[in-house]
């Protein structure tokens, strides 16, 4: 009725577990500046059309963790948040088949305003998926 019961309350304990591997903590970011010039200087470099560049490098911190870049060039402030919003949702759905420990940056190039959630999501997932 009202109260759960004990199966139940066991059910909803465990959703966050499930759901975890699907969110985006703070601990999956790239966030001070020498951990860029890094990944920048030392990780491989892959070139996706003209809509954006991965940087890869492998971590000791068995987790994968994303950095993005889009400048002024890219467009207006809207126009970079759409975008940055776009890769973050990418990678937070395909993380979990993606390499175990791996700091990524993405710079985001002018094309990627123009094209669609879709094909941003499309050619940026197997980009990351091809990282090793």
């Amino acid at each position: 009725m009202f109260w759960p019961t004990a199966g139940e309350k066991e059910e909803k304990a465990c959703l966050p577990e499930k759901m975890g591997d699907f969110s985006f903590s703070k601990r999956e970011k790239l966030t001070k500046r020498p951990e860029f010039e890094k990944v920048l200087a030392e990780g491989k470099k892959k070139r996706i059309g003209k809509l954006c560049t991965v940087f890869s490098l492998p971590n000791d911190l068995n987790r994968k963790r994303l950095g993005i870049i889009a400048s002024k060039k890219v467009g207006n402030a809207v126009a970079r948040n759409r975008v940055k919003r776009a890769i973050r949702e990418t990678f937070r759905q395909m993380k979990h088949r993606m390499a175990p420990a791996v700091d990524i940056v993405v710079i985001s190039g002018k094309e990627m305003v123009a094209e669609s959630y879709k094909v941003i999501e499309e050619k940026l997932s197997h980009a990351l998926l091809a990282i090793k």
